[in-house]
């Protein structure tokens, strides 16, 4: 018995790189903690959250790969971005000529950016934003090992509710 998580134990908040995040409602299976701040400025929209399953306390490899996101926020979104942008125009993913055209202009072809970080190491950050038909309704992920993108998930089918 001693091996099974406490549930009892699973903090209310966690304390991540001076941000507060605030366990949410979720299934029993899982654990999930939210913050909606940039500890630099508080007024920012920096929504991340923290995901465990089986629900039990996060570890501290999951707690420093929390801090990353949240300090390099900005700079992962930009380089998120830019993933999208180069990787997008892989045939198989296929864009129309009208939504390629998007990938070139000055606006960002996705925006709204939020994270979510996983036990296992990786991480996804979600742009809720965007015109291109794959995103529809739910948006647009870029998903991450470390602070490197490896790879884009269509949410476009996904069950969000």
């Amino acid at each position: 018995m001693a091996d099974l998580p406490n549930r009892l134990e699973i903090p209310a908040r966690l304390e991540i790189a001076g941000t507060t995040f605030t366990r949410v409602e979720s299934p029993g299976s899982i654990a999930c903690w939210s913050a909606d701040a940039d500890p630099a400025n508080p007024g920012d929209h920096r929504p991340v959250s923290v995901l465990t399953e089986p629900a039990v306390a996060p570890d501290r490899a999951t707690l420093d790969l929390a801090a990353v996101v949240l300090g390099r926020f900005d700079e992962l979104a930009d380089l998120a971005v830019a993933y999208l942008r180069e990787r997008l125009r892989e045939p198989e993913l296929g864009l129309s000529a009208p939504e390629l055209a998007m990938l070139d202009a000055a606006e960002p072809p996705a925006a709204e950016p939020d994270a979510v970080v996983w036990a296992d190491g990786t991480w996804m950050l979600r742009f809720a934003e965007s015109r291109l038909r794959m995103a529809d309704p739910y948006g647009i992920g870029v998903l991450f090992e470390g602070t490197a993108p490896s790879g884009i998930e269509d949410l476009s089918h996904a069950d969000l509710a």
